[in-house]
């Protein structure tokens, strides 16, 4: 089984934010403040993406190469599989119908997106000094 990937994406500022769009999933968005929190998203998006199709059966697409101006984003799946181990819990949300739509329409993943932003409105950074703190194996 594959364990390295890496796909080219574009990083793009967009009014405060750092818009993060992927060459060979064009419907896969992410964003950070910062050109680190952009790369971090990346990665996680990328990886989250990848377990997606994985578990769907979906075929993934063969990278682009030689994309100008594009950042090749590389992940080593098996570390974000065990990130993707945690247990969650279900939680119910609302949110207007029509954000819900153009989201669906860009493939926005929901749980990962609500995550970050509950981790940035705590003002998390590092997940492993809060579960020590919880008690929680990480």
């Amino acid at each position: 089984m594959k364990e390295n990937f890496i796909y080219p994406a574009r990083f793009e500022r967009v009014d405060d934010v750092i818009e993060v769009s992927f060459l060979d999933f064009p419907h896969v968005k992410t964003f950070g403040d910062t050109p680190d929190e952009a790369i971090v998203a990346a990665q996680e998006t990328l990886a989250l993406q990848i377990i997606d199709c994985e578990r769907r059966n979906k075929p993934l697409p063969e990278p682009t190469e030689g994309a100008a101006g594009a950042v090749y984003v590389h992940i080593w799946l098996p570390y974000f599989q065990s990130k993707t181990k945690e247990i969650y819990v279900r939680k119910s949300v609302t949110i207007p119908q029509w954000l819900d739509q153009l989201a669906k329409g860009k493939d926005i993943n929901f749980s990962g997106v609500l995550a970050r932003g509950i981790k940035k409105e705590l003002g998390i950074t590092d997940e492993s000094e809060i579960k020590r703190e919880l008690g929680i194996g990480s």
